[in-house]
């Protein structure tokens, strides 16, 4: 029985249908962006797996303190974030491309952002489970309510609502009744 297992295993890998790939790692002779990247608006897009199809939303942004973080929503609604830092080979350009990299345990990223298009993609790595990304820059903090739902709002939000804050109710809530954004 455990002979057949590993026979189908292999055949699912040899056929690409498991992808086995290395963990992700930061590429030598890169140097640190610090502060991130100048232009702070967010780039919002999905992941996807082996069969081209989406299997998340992902978004990567900034609280507008230079921290920026990755936040994966799942379709049944878990969520995970980690924080992730952009490289560049030389000196930092913010109309070229650069790096952007996070690990955090069994989780990280590894991808490429272009600043002047405000395109990014590259790879999650989940366990053992990789997904491409692909993400657009967007322009989330102009009135935009589910901007505000994915960094704030889930069960592990990239900045969590303080104690005692309203509930948020979807399709009711507007947050910018009592809020207004200072990202630009």
């Amino acid at each position: 029985m455990k002979r057949g297992v590993v026979v189908i295993f292999c055949v699912l890998v040899g056929c690409n249908v498991v992808p086995i790939m290395p963990a992700l790692t930061l590429p030598d002779a890169l140097t640190r962006v610090p502060g991130g990247i100048i232009d702070a608006r967010p780039y919002f897009g999905n992941l996807r797996i082996a069969n081209n199809d989406p299997s998340a939303e992902f978004l990567l942004a900034t609280c507008g303190c230079g921290d920026w973080r990755i936040l994966i929503t799942d379709s049944d609604g878990a969520q995970r974030q980690f924080p992730v830092d952009f490289y560049t080979e030389g000196e930092y350009s913010p109309e070229g491309s650069v790096t952007v990299f996070g690990r955090d345990g069994d989780v990280a990223a590894l991808g490429t952002l272009d600043q002047h298009t405000g395109q990014t993609n590259g790879d999650v790595e989940t366990g053992l489970l990789f997904r491409r990304f692909a993400a657009t820059r967007g322009e989330a903090h102009t009135q935009e309510v589910s901007a505000c739902v994915k960094c704030h709002i889930g069960e592990d939000p990239i900045f969590p609502q303080p104690e005692g804050h309203p509930v948020y109710e979807p399709g009711v809530t507007d947050c910018f009744r009592c809020h207004t954004v200072t990202i630009e």
